[in-house]
């Protein structure tokens, strides 16, 4: 890493981005793999699906998002300030925990993987 880049990397003004992306990623991995060790070890027979395809689904459903959406929110992401919207990105992250919550302590599997999605 050249000098350059690592100054304005350690510039305090980047911190809230870089924190903002790790508790992103861990809030979704976190959730990811509880969902995964339920549906294995609990939800498995009682669902009319095998375990290892609702894992696989799930997988699938984690990476779907990122195909679908990411040209549309390249071009939100240059059209707005992005202060604002990771606040709103980050509120929404915050309900969309809560229902993945409820999903998670009902043993919903449909809103577990519907939660998935929406991470």
């Amino acid at each position: 890493m050249t000098a350059g880049l690592k100054h304005v990397l350690l510039k305090r003004r980047f911190w809230p981005l870089f924190v903002a992306q790790f508790l992103g990623a861990c809030n979704d991995n976190v959730f990811k793999n509880a969902m995964a060790i339920l549906v294995i070890y609990r939800l498995g027979e009682q669902s009319p699906i095998s375990p290892q395809v609702l894992v696989s689904l799930a997988a699938g459903l984690f990476i779907l998002p990122f195909f679908l959406f990411s040209a549309t929110a390249g071009q939100i992401a240059d059209r707005f300030e992005k202060s604002g919207l990771i606040r709103r990105v980050k509120f929404l992250e915050i309900l969309i925990a809560l229902l993945g919550a409820w999903a998670l302590t009902s043993q919903s599997i449909y809103g577990m993987l519907s939660v998935l999605f929406l991470l």
